[in-house]
């Protein structure tokens, strides 16, 4: 709340992100009550951006894969106030909020236990991310083992980049190797309802997969 009203102080627009799941989409009413009350949109009118909410489930990866028992299925919609689908559709410039928050998990699966497909993460402008301890990854998903590619400290820069060019660190050689239909049939949920974009899923049974090799 200070935080806002420094933002306000200062005509900088506050945009308010929502992290959704079971647990906490019946306080979304809430969320709208404060915006209101706030006043947020008109007090924005005027600054170099407008006020902006929106709301996902985000990605199920890293910590946030513990809350997979409590991801949103297509009943929970239901509870999201209009305001904020509407904030949230201009935000994410979609025309239907069961675009933003995807598909249930069953219609992926059967779509990804038919695709035969690998991937490839290299480009020739890579993002990478270094930790406290100087290990390196891929700036793709969740830092993890799998997805190490050296430690600055311990391997020359040079090593690193071979390492990440040539799909060197497990989680690389994994999705260049191994067809989603492998993956997905080995952990992916037939029967969930779970909502997921397939980006956002596809990273997840690769994660998943991971620990099993």
């Amino acid at each position: 709340m200070q935080t806002i009203e420094i933002l306000l102080q200062n005509r900088i627009a506050p945009r308010i992100q929502v992290f959704i799941n079971k647990n906490n989409i019946s306080q979304l009413p809430d969320i709208q009550s404060l915006i209101e009350t706030l006043d947020l949109e008109r007090k924005c009118i005027g600054f170099d951006k407008e006020f902006a909410f929106f709301l996902h489930q985000g990605s199920c990866g890293g910590e946030n894969e513990q809350f997979y028992d409590v991801w949103i299925t297509p009943e929970d919609i239901e509870k999201i106030p209009q305001k904020l689908i509407d904030f949230s559709l201009k935000h994410w410039e979609e025309s239907s909020i069961n675009k933003v928050l995807g598909k249930p998990e069953k219609e992926l699966y059967n779509e990804l236990i038919k695709d035969n497909s690998t991937g490839n993460i290299v480009t020739n402008s890579p993002v990478l991310f270094i930790d406290k301890d100087f290990n390196v990854y891929p700036n793709y998903e969740a830092p993890s083992q799998a997805w190490c590619l050296g430690n600055l400290k311990a391997d020359k820069a040079e090593k690193i980049l071979y390492n990440y060019v040539n799909n060197i660190s497990a989680a690389q050689h994994i999705l260049r190797t191994i067809p989603i239909s492998e993956m997905v049939k080995k952990c992916g949920n037939a029967e969930s309802m779970r909502l997921f974009g397939k980006w956002d899923y596809r990273n997840f049974i690769l994660s998943k997969y991971c620990r099993t090799v």
